[in-house]
């Protein structure tokens, strides 16, 4: 028992409300993927494709927009108050887009016809247009998007870093996958609730709900979602002034750490730069994947409504899974090295990334059913197999050991070189991802993900040999800081 939960009943003052929090945060953040997602991928006049465009062009200068404000506050305030600022930012955008945006979205969006125009006006262009198109929809990716580097790599592991030490990290970091990543599944049966609920209050054949309906439940989802932000403000305070107000400094002292500087130190010192290595390996394969996934699950779905309802039962696949590897991590990471625990997650990865674009190559070459099944849906379901296992896997394997790694550092260099890693990092490394699909998209004339998917196939391999690679330069550097 005591290997597959190996916290103390002295520790569970400790472990239960961090993990509530990691709750809390995982069930918004899983929302608004969800939404997100639907919002731009699903929605008639967009595609898959324009996501790559739409984190070139908007979602990496927020990024860097959001770690220069951070980096700042950070000089001047403590990390209650940036805590409570950034979540109430969030908030406040969130109600903002519930209650004006959406709602007006008809009068605010230019129309269709338009959009079309320009399409054929400049057809290689084809894919950012809805951007312009859907502005509203995209400013919500963004800010979703930012959401989840920001509330979760960011605050939260800080946070979850300043109060647990290094010796107990092996023991609590896989053990609150146990308790948090229920927030997976939690959101995903609130947003399948919701549309059931409204399902059968209309009775509508086959399980087929119209984007109508989307549009009168959407409201309802995003005020659980503020709701949950309000939560997750009040269980932070109470945890820094009652459960661990010994173990967090709150002085502030101003650094000499720019915000240029917190990119240098990136380069400057190995164990930084070997993390952003595989932060770019992760997010830079998971990109291209998903992106090309969910162009298939987009043909499967049919709408809006459906897309919604596919991606929140993935959700909670994901956190049972999650949850189930959360228990044999505490075994693994107990027994095994830190090399071996980081190496399950792009094992994971890289064996169903292949097998799907494997699928992705048969359609690519006309092949529309295998034994009487739609290649379609067979590339739908190897994709699922890729998004639970590689989300599961960094969820209770990557962070937890990239987490481990930053231990040996400085505070300095864990507070703004850790900003620059998973925020602007992460952002750019899916940029990057996105400008090498975008390029692509825009030079093949006629272009879709399904076209360009060999190219990316040859990438990818680059991609995860360049992640084996680091794991084993960071493995080394670590075992030299320690000695």
């Amino acid at each position: 028992m005591k290997l597959l939960f190996p916290i103390k009943k002295s520790e569970l003052k400790l472990f239960v409300p961090i993990s509530l929090l990691m709750l809390l945060i995982l069930f918004n953040t899983s929302i608004f993927k969800t939404l997100k997602d639907t919002l731009m991928i699903a929605d008639k006049n967009s595609g898959a494709e324009v996501v790559n465009f739409l984190k070139i062009f908007i979602v990496v200068p927020l990024s860097f927009l959001f770690v220069f404000l951070y980096s700042k506050a950070c000089n001047w305030v403590d990390n209650r108050v940036i805590f409570y600022y950034v979540i109430g930012f969030f908030t406040l955008f969130f109600l903002i887009f519930t209650l004006y945006l959406y709602p007006n979205k008809e009068l605010l969006h230019p129309s269709p016809d338009h959009i079309e125009y320009l399409k054929l006006l400049y057809p290689r262009l084809k894919w950012v247009m809805p951007i312009y198109g859907l502005w509203t929809y995209s400013l919500f990716y963004s800010f979703a998007d930012l959401w989840c580097s920001m509330c979760l790599s960011l605050l939260f592991w800080q946070f979850a870093n300043q109060i647990v030490s290094k010796e107990d990290s092996r023991r609590f970091y896989g053990s609150f996958a146990i308790i948090g990543y229920l927030g997976l599944i939690f959101a995903g049966y609130t947003v399948k609730t919701i549309f059931h609920l409204e399902r059968s209050s209309v009775k509508l054949n086959r399980n087929i709900i119209h984007d109508s309906l989307f549009d009168s439940q959407l409201k309802w989802i995003l005020f659980i979602t503020v709701i949950c932000n309000i939560c997750i403000i009040g269980l932070y305070f109470l945890i820094t002034k009652y459960v661990a107000h010994d173990n967090v400094k709150y002085t502030v002292k101003k650094s000499k750490l720019s915000l240029m500087s917190s990119f240098k130190v990136i380069f400057k010192q190995k164990q930084v730069m070997y993390i952003m290595l595989l932060v770019f390996c992760y997010n830079f394969s998971i990109n291209i994947v998903e992106t090309t996934w969910k162009a298939q699950l987009r043909k499967f779905a049919y709408n809006k409504s459906n897309f919604i309802l596919y991606i929140g039962t993935i959700n909670q696949i994901v956190g049972y899974t999650t949850i189930a590897l959360g228990f044999l991590s505490n075994i693994l990471f107990q027994r095994y090295s830190w090399l071996s625990c980081a190496m399950i997650t792009p094992i994971f990865a890289g064996f169903t990334s292949l097998l799907f674009l494997t699928f992705i190559g048969i359609q690519y070459y006309g092949i529309k059913y295998i034994f009487g099944i739609s290649i379609i849906a067979i590339c739908v379901f190897v994709g699922i197999a890729h998004n639970v296992l590689s989300k599961s896997g960094k969820y209770v394997f990557f962070d937890q050991t990239k987490e481990m790694a930053y231990m040996s550092l400085s505070d300095e260099i864990k507070t703004k070189g850790k900003a620059a890693v998973d925020v602007a990092g992460s952002r750019l490394s899916k940029s990057l991802s996105g400008q090498v699909q975008a390029l692509l998209l825009i030079l093949i004339p006629n272009s879709s993900q399904l076209k360009i998917f060999p190219y990316l196939g040859i990438i990818l391999c680059f991609i995860f040999l360049l992640w084996f690679w680091s794991l084993r330069k960071l493995s080394q550097t670590m075992i030299n800081v320690n000695k």
